[in-house]
């Protein structure tokens, strides 16, 4: 496809689950298309799957790669391990399995290992319409593109949910770096992002802070705020994160370049 991008950007999946490797295994093969500036990478608990997929820049790990340098993810943010998807179905609501979203972050780290500050992480019923990407987007730095929807939370009403999960994060990053929250705080949904930061070291200290608010909430038993039906969100996790780090959002999200196409029957077809 002729589509001239004029930086590197990774295009990032993180699935876990027969229905969920399908859709990303089919979204890179029939969707996407071979560039020199498109980094297709896969984080997942399957990377055998993928084997036979042939995509020019394709970058492939399975969750359990990073366990070795990250000891408190396998404990943490293990996968459900299956190939059948009766089985996997099975399994997910008998264990109470809840997909831990914040692995997401190692969509970055993969890039970061690739030498790429621009990357994406997306959903698998998501993806990227490079037809209507815009290059303009890489002229304005230190920006977070969201694909659905966008809210605002403020810290004055001590009674409401969202506050205390948010606060959460706020205390911890007040006590390591001396973050003060602000009365309000944009919050995204996490179905889609792109994040377009200045440099490679501000994707790398992304990445640690993430990391490290993620391993916090584990060590202390804070996780289950962010609890939800099928998955362990992390929006409000992130709305602090981004608020600390400086990371914008444009409120008339010109980068409306995501196609949203929810398919919740097929890939939770047991939830």
């Amino acid at each position: 496809m002729d589509i001239i991008i004029n930086e590197p950007i990774v295009v990032g999946y993180t699935c876990c689950g027969p229905t969920y490797r399908k859709t990303a295994y089919d979204r890179i093969k029939n969707y996407y298309f071979d560039n020199d500036n498109i980094y297709y990478c896969i984080v997942t608990d399957n990377k055998e799957y993928f084997s036979d997929l042939e995509r020019k820049n394709l970058i492939v790990n399975e969750l359990k790669d990073f366990y070795e340098d990250f000891p408190e993810l396998e404990k943490n943010e293990s996968f459900l391990l299956s190939n059948d998807k009766n089985d996997y179905a099975e399994r997910f609501l008998k264990e109470g399995f809840l997909f831990p979203m914040s692995t997401y972050r190692f969509n970055i780290l993969q890039a970061i290992k690739l030498g790429i500050k621009n990357v994406s992480m997306l959903c698998t019923d998501t993806v990227i319409d490079f037809n209507k990407f815009n290059n303009d987007i890489f002229e304005n730095k230190n920006l977070m593109y969201n694909a659905v929807s966008w809210w605002y939370e403020t810290f004055d009403t001590k009674s409401n949910v969202s506050y205390a999960n948010m606060k959460i994060i706020s205390d911890y990053l007040n006590e390591k770096y001396g973050y003060q929250h602000p009365e309000t705080v944009l919050v995204l949904d996490e179905a889609a992002r792109l994040f377009i930061p200045n440099n490679l070291d501000d994707l790398k200290f992304f990445f640690k802070i993430w990391n490290e608010v993620v391993e916090f909430l584990y060590e202390n038993n804070y996780i289950f705020n962010y609890k939800g039906s099928y998955v362990i969100h992390d929006e409000f996790i992130m709305a602090i994160i981004y608020d600390f780090l400086k990371i914008k959002f444009p409120i008339d999200n010109s980068g409306r370049f995501f196609d949203v196409k929810h398919n919740k029957d097929i890939e939770r077809f047991w939830v």
